[in-house]
This record gives C-alpha cells, structure tokens and sequence, in this order.
C-alpha cells in the first residue's frame, strides 16, 4: 500500500494541501484509479484510514476519490468497514474520518453510532475543529 499511499503523505507533508486543492484530489484519483487497475481490495481501507488519521485536519474530498473507493466496500462488507471506521473515530478521530461516520449513519441511523459522535464531541483531548465537526452531525440528527 505504501507505493499508492505515499505521492499523498509526500503532497500533505507540504503542509499546504487546502492551497493546492485541485491538485490534491486529482492526485487522490490517479491514485485510487492505479489502486483499481491493480485490484487493490478491502485491505486498503486501514491504510487509508491510518493516512486520514496522520492528518486529522485535512479535508480529503466531499466526498472525494478515496471516499469513493472505500466506501464501495461498505456495500460488500458493511460490518467489517464500519467496524474499521468505528475503530478510527474512537482512536484518532478526524475532520474527514468523522465525516466518513456521520455518512454511515445516515444510512444506518445506529445510536451506537451516533453516540460516538457525541463521545469526540465532549473530548476536551480533542483538536476543537474536529470536536466542532462531530457536534455539528449531533445538532443534524438530533433534528431530523
């Protein structure tokens, strides 16, 4: 996964992304399309995860190409891939990994789920702009 992953942590460790936007997810669908060419599977997922947690403020795509590729996983293998993305947001959660939950919820509409957004929205040990995400989802569930 490393040789697919890395042109992106070499582009993010500029420190610059949001700068260059355009140029960032054209990079995210050279890459997913590489990682599709090579049938590159369900394995991705913890490294893209791990890659999303390793920048916990950057915003990957609304939804974007990595977005797109893990999630067609959902459909095949939904218990493991929220299992995965349950694991993430507890661990490191992010802006885009947060994001990637509330899309599961809205699907699913689990209170489990939903009580994970609560939990990243009360941690003080939280980056505030990521706790501001979470309770931003909370406020649109509670809502509906």
């Amino acid at each position: 996964m490393e040789k697919y992953l890395k042109p992106l942590y070499d582009f993010l460790a500029k420190g610059e992304w949001y700068l260059e936007e355009p140029e960032f997810i054209n990079l995210q669908y050279e890459i997913v399309d590489e990682m599709e060419a090579d049938k590159i599977g369900f394995d991705a997922i913890e490294n893209i995860l791990e890659l999303m947690e390793k920048n916990p403020l950057v915003e990957f795509g609304t939804p974007g190409p990595l977005t797109h590729f893990i999630e067609k996983f959902y459909k095949e293998r939904q218990e493991d891939y929220v299992n995965l993305l349950k694991k993430s947001v507890k661990d490191k959660p992010t802006v885009h990994t947060v994001w990637l939950l509330n899309r599961v919820i809205n699907e699913n509409k689990k209170q489990e789920l939903i009580g994970i957004l609560n939990s990243i929205s009360k941690d003080k040990e939280i980056k505030q702009e990521i706790r501001d995400v979470a309770n931003n989802f909370l406020e649109y569930h509670q809502n509906k």
